[in-house]
């Protein structure tokens, strides 16, 4: 076993369908439990088949894979809360087992348009408390991407577009949205991923866990976050033992370095051991016994209990069709790739 003890994932994707056999060799080679493969469909249109994609692998993974939806956003301008409240019931129908929502990137912010509490939300919130349906809502990106200067070099090698200068809404500013959306809707079982980039500030950290009960983080990295913890080792290791029922495994995988990716994490999680990942200096934080297994198995299986929801096939043909005619309506190139991507997931249905 990879692991010391066993795990599941609560955070892989897989961008084109190129990913979905590597993706379900990774989760059988790392003696996945269960795993949660999330879409990036809200990222662009090209990725609006990413959804069909999801869908294609939890049906190939032997009971052991979640899958989340996201909502298809315009490609330009702000989306409306009919149209995102629509598309939510049809995941759940077609037997999605969650949303992933990108809305709080900041490129994505700012693309949109929308402030994370703004009321366009509601109602697509609302149902997703009424109806119990976990939400991975990824809000911000780390400190340093607010400054070109303190990027790491990976980074800065995909160019200036992630880098938020003045164009840019605030990190604190994000931050605060989507506090203000837990605010109106308390009951909203939520993840942060990326431990909600708060790691350079333990204190903001722990206020957010006591004031958001309903409330989770996962590990994925970031990697400057380990860094963070490294930085107040000791009382990070005692909100990790006093916080573990409340923060979940995940890896964002998979990739072309996913065992680096993934050896770091053991490291990080299972050893004391200092050591540099993807530019950022970092010390495991030791856990083990029942904390380590929160972590690792236990907050997953309360989270999303056992089996995943069955996939309705003939609302996944329904849902092709209705993408398919919101991609004619896109310019000709997007056009062009957002329809060879559906052709491939589409096609991935057929041949399981």
């Amino acid at each position: 076993m990879f692991y010391k003890y066993p795990i599941s994932d609560v955070h892989i994707h897989a961008i084109n369908s190129s990913f979905a056999d590597q993706t379900l060799a990774m989760v059988e080679e790392l003696g996945y439990e269960r795993f949660v493969i999330l879409s990036a469909a809200s990222m662009t249109p090209v990725l609006w088949a990413n959804n069909m994609l999801c869908a294609g692998i939890k049906l190939r993974s032997a009971g052991r894979g979640y899958a989340f939806a996201s909502v298809h956003y315009p490609e330009t301008g702000a989306p409306t809360a009919d149209d995102m409240l629509a598309q939510a019931r049809l995941f759940w129908e077609m037997g999605f087992d969650g949303i992933k929502m990108m809305d709080g990137k900041p490129n994505v912010r700012r693309r949109i348009g929308l402030a994370l509490n703004d009321p366009v939300y509601d109602p697509l919130f609302s149902f997703l408390e009424a109806e119990n349906i976990p939400l991975l809502y990824h809000v911000n990106d780390p400190d340093e991407f607010w400054t070109w200067e303190l990027m790491p070099q990976w980074a800065k090698k995909q160019g200036k577009d992630l880098c938020y200068d003045e164009g840019y809404p605030p990190k604190q500013q994000i931050e605060d949205e989507a506090a203000a959306a837990l605010d109106k809707h308390p009951l909203l079982r939520i993840i942060f991923p990326h431990f909600f980039f708060t790691s350079p500030d333990l204190e903001r950290t722990a206020r957010l866990f006591e004031r958001y009960p309903n409330m989770l983080y996962d590990i994925t990295p970031g990697w400057e976050m380990f860094e963070s913890f490294a930085a107040r080792y000791d009382e990070w290791r005692e909100f990790f033992i006093k916080y573990s029922h409340r923060i979940l495994f995940g890896t964002d995988t998979v990739s072309d370095h996913w065992r680096e990716t993934v050896g770091c994490l053991r490291r990080v999680m299972e050893t004391n051991e200092c050591f540099t990942a993807f530019e950022e200096n970092c010390r495991g934080l030791a856990l083990e016994g029942e904390p380590l297994r929160n972590i690792y198995l236990h907050n997953f299986n309360r989270y999303l209990p056992a089996p995943p929801r069955p996939m309705n096939r003939t609302l996944l043909r329904v849902y092709e069709q209705s993408l398919a005619e919101r991609i004619r309506q896109l310019p000709g190139g997007l056009m062009e790739k957002a329809a060879a991507n559906l052709a491939e997931a589409a096609g991935a249905l057929d041949n399981p």
